[in-house]
């Protein structure tokens, strides 16, 4: 076997790489002359409100205190780091593993049974409380009972 052989099947492999690359990067942009990279579809139904990180807790001190009592349920996290998790599973479309009901106040509550999450929010999307019940799923059923 010479050395020639095997440097001759170069240009080749070089060649079927160039192609493979060229078609993954035209599919990936949405096909040949298809305008641009494709868009995620959203998940989310229609009319979900999503409020984003601009809207928290009421106030500074309201999100100390509550931070203070549960943030420890969520491990190790910072304040900022609970705020958010708060914040992402308000806004998060409703379905698979988080659960919503509206009591009769007005108050929206949802429990992530994926992370054991309670959280509960007024129709304007502030967090009025995030942590993680004890009894779980059976503390989201109740508060559909509840009145303010």
């Amino acid at each position: 076997m010479s050395a020639a052989r095997p440097a001759a099947r170069w240009p080749w492999l070089r060649l079927a790489v160039l192609v493979l690359a060229a078609l993954a990067i035209a599919v990936g942009w949405g096909g040949f002359g298809g305008g641009g990279p494709i868009e995620a579809e959203s998940r989310e139904p229609a009319g979900q409100k999503v409020w984003g990180a601009s809207v928290g807790f009421a106030s500074a001190r309201r999100l100390d205190e509550h931070f203070d009592k549960h943030g420890a349920e969520f491990g190790r996290i910072a304040k900022a780091e609970y705020l958010k998790m708060a914040q992402t599973l308000r806004d998060r479309p409703v379905g698979g593993s988080v659960l919503e009901l509206k009591r009769s106040d007005g108050v929206v509550t949802r429990f992530d049974r994926t992370s054991g999450a309670f959280l509960a929010f007024n129709s304007d999307g502030v967090i009025r409380t995030f942590f993680k019940p004890n009894d779980g799923e059976r503390y989201f059923r109740r508060q559909a009972e509840r009145d303010g």
